[in-house]
């Protein structure tokens, strides 16, 4: 239940994958920034990484100083494949949010043979997989390419420098590229190349669910009550994203408006059998992880917390985005 009035707030830590966010990952930020957190007594410390991979690292060798973290699923799919003791109990976006933006001369995607591709993380590292999944969609491989490892922040600058000729990058990245160098293209949308493909969650370790089971569920609660508020209030959560993101207002107002017309953001369960279990296909597909490796549904999926939000808060219905 929520917080009363005057009661000591537990600390939750929070590792989110980029730094500075995107809109996408604004939702922790929406509960901290509208009081949602403190509603539930809790008092949030939410920390940034360079990219998904370092923020699950972060809950993994945290010793429990981390209680969830949001990577994209490929290295999440990847620790799970190694054996790591972590669940998915929430998600702020199941489909694909990115883009891959190239310079001009790029026409297609078979024109990308030998072309020098950002790669913040390395190889594993979401941005990483989602170039190896476009690759893939006109017979390409790594080996076809060259690949640069830069920090997220340098992703617009790198490619309107010349230093690098394609980025995946989020879609407030990429309309700020476009508005600096306009001849830019976006050449693919990861939504549409890997239609059922999982892009991220919520993580968290066995042994926070099985030591802070009530603290787990009062966060994943927020987080709900977060994404519901993103729909609800458009111009709070455009302010908010304007602060976090430090993209201009045009920027933030154009990225919010198409991931809140894709119904990006869950407000139900989100983890879906079928959207997890499409999604940990693409993963092999596109050689993320071995086919024997696979996880199943229950090994990378804890849904009892979410389900007890919504059996609180009740389900939203009567709109095609809401899942």
């Amino acid at each position: 239940m929520p917080a009363a009035l005057g009661q000591v707030r537990r600390v939750v830590s929070i590792a989110m994958p980029t730094t500075p966010p995107n809109v996408v990952h604004l939702p922790p930020w929406i509960a901290q920034e509208t009081g949602i957190f403190a509603k539930y007594g809790i008092q949030a410390r939410i920390f940034t990484f360079e990219g998904g991979a370092a923020a699950l690292r972060a809950l993994l060798g945290g010793r429990g100083e981390v209680h969830l973290a949001a990577p994209g699923v490929p290295p999440f799919t990847a620790a799970l494949a190694r054996g790591a003791d972590v669940k998915a109990v929430f998600s702020y976006a199941m489909s694909h949010p990115v883009v891959m933006v190239v310079r001009p001369e790029i026409r297609r995607c078979e024109d990308l043979r030998g072309k020098r591709f950002g790669t913040p993380g390395g190889v594993g590292a979401y941005t990483e997989v989602m170039t190896r999944a476009v690759l893939q969609s006109c017979g390409l491989t790594p080996g076809d390419v060259q690949y640069i490892n830069i920090a997220t922040a340098a992703r617009v600058p790198a490619l309107i420098g010349g230093q690098i000729d394609a980025m995946v990058m989020h879609l407030d990245q990429a309309y700020e590229a476009l508005e600096q160098k306009r001849d830019l293209r976006i050449l693919a949308r990861l939504w549409e190349v890997l239609p059922r493909g999982w892009y991220a969650a919520y993580v968290t370790l066995g042994d926070v669910i099985r030591s802070e089971p009530q603290t787990l569920r009062d966060a994943v609660c927020a987080l709900l009550e977060a994404q519901r508020f993103m729909y609800q209030d458009r111009a709070r959560t455009i302010e908010i994203g304007m602060k976090y993101t430090k993209f201009s207002r045009e920027i933030v107002t154009r990225a919010y408006d198409e991931l809140a017309r894709r119904g990006i953001w869950p407000v139900n369960e989100g983890l879906h059998r079928d959207l997890v279990e499409g999604g940990l296909d693409t993963e092999v597909r596109i050689g993320n992880i071995p086919a024997g490796e696979k996880p199943s549904y229950p090994q990378a999926v804890e849904l009892s917390f979410v389900r007890a939000c919504i059996t609180k808060l009740g389900k939203w219905t009567g709109d095609p985005r809401w899942y």
